[in-house]
């Protein structure tokens, strides 16, 4: 009898190929005949199908971290703050990202002035692996989809001349000939208890009917335990970085960790990119959507320039209402509302919360109710912070 592949299964083993292949020198993407030799054999025709689209590129994300971990062994570089854990990445498909990012960010702040090349190296790096989560957000679409601006309420841009992209659904493809995700039977981690009951999600996109909605289910908000060591990760970096956020917040009257949050989503908190959408280097505008920004640059370069003219065109700059309801609202609506159009929870807010699971746009308007978010959404941050009274969410 023919044996079985779940899919799950086959991108932990591919993963774990990887793993091996890292222990030798990094040299890049190593080829599915070398992971074969790895185990004295070729690998099974359907790990050969999975590996080259969903691991390849993962197992080259892991040699290079592990590689460039190394390096700064050598070089002795001094320890970061924002170190979190080194040697063997884990495997687990669905946490990659999760647990390579902070890697990346501490080798970046470890090489500061002391090795430029190696800082860079780590920020290309770091800008790649964010591609494997980001998807541009609506409000760099001319899509025409954003609600009414509430009175004496400024819109969030839409940019004009950026490309149109069809209004989002977090819903399923179905009807005939749709493609149907492979079953997973998969143990659930365990979920924090909602003291209170939670008000339904309102597909209403006025702010006067969501504001009640925002600050109930931010109290109810709970981190799951498996994301603990990493949303108080998230919590060092934020306040070890207060100083550049500070900066960027007296210049447009932004609060600075709202700032933090873009970064982090944005830009997976790579200072060596653009804040706009992720793009490395600084040394060039952006290439992606929105493309060409900043309009006026080199001179300057620096990141804090570069976050400036993102907020501004986010249309975040000078904006006077920062109590919490509103803040999770201009979270939302530059990501977008195509989450609370089909009543479900935004993963840009409540990922890694109790009150997010599963379900993510992977591409382009494209949904897949059985992916995961690998980021850590934004009231989450904010709720650490609000915690251990690093801020006051009015």
């Amino acid at each position: 009898m023919a044996a079985s592949f779940d899919r799950r299964d086959l991108l932990r083993g591919g993963l774990s190929l990887a793993a091996l292949g890292v222990a030798a020198p990094a040299r890049g993407a190593q080829s599915l005949d070398e992971l074969g030799k790895l185990l004295g054999g070729k690998l099974p025709q359907q790990l050969r199908a999975v590996l080259p689209q969903e691991v390849g590129q993962a197992a080259q994300i892991v040699a290079e971290v592990v590689k460039l971990e190394q390096q700064a062994k050598l070089l002795r570089l001094p320890s970061s703050p924002l170190s979190l854990g080194d040697g063997t990445i884990p495997t687990d498909p669905e946490r990659l990202y999760e647990i390579a990012m902070p890697r990346l960010v501490a080798l970046i702040d470890r090489a500061g002035t002391l090795s430029p090349t190696l800082g860079e190296q780590a920020g290309a790096l770091l800008a790649k692996l964010h591609r494997t989560q980001y998807d541009p957000p609506d409000a760099w679409f001319g899509d025409g989809s954003a609600p009414a601006p509430e009175q004496g309420t400024a819109r969030l841009l839409r940019l004009p001349s950026g490309p149109l992209r069809p209004l989002r659904l977090a819903d399923p493809p179905d009807g005939e000939g749709a493609p149907v995700p492979p079953r997973l039977d998969l143990p659930e981690p365990s979920l924090p208890a909602v003291e209170a009951a939670l008000p339904a999600i309102n597909p209403s996109l006025k702010f006067e009917n969501l504001a009640q909605e925002y600050t109930a289910w931010f109290a109810a908000a709970r981190i799951r335990p498996e994301h603990q060591e990493t949303a108080n990760w998230h919590l060092t970096m934020m306040r070890e970085s207060r100083g550049r956020y500070a900066a960027v917040s007296k210049r447009l009257a932004v609060p600075w960790y709202f700032i933090a949050a873009v970064h982090a989503l944005e830009a997976s908190f790579n200072f060596r990119a653009h804040l706009h959408n992720g793009d490395f280097p600084l040394s060039r505008r952006t290439h992606q959507v929105p493309s060409g920004r900043p309009l006026v640059w080199l001179p300057p370069s620096d990141w804090e320039a570069s976050a400036a003219d993102a907020l501004r065109l986010m249309g975040f700059a000078g904006q006077s209402d920062w109590s919490l309801p509103r803040l999770l609202y201009r979270l939302e609506a530059y990501n977008g509302f195509g989450y609370r159009r089909s009543k479900r929870a935004s993963p840009y807010l409540w990922s890694f919360s109790n009150l997010y699971d599963r379900g993510k746009f992977v591409a382009d308007g494209k949904f897949d109710p059985r992916a995961r978010s690998q980021q850590c959404g934004a009231a989450v941050m904010l709720k650490v912070l609000a915690e251990t009274e690093a801020i006051a969410l009015g």
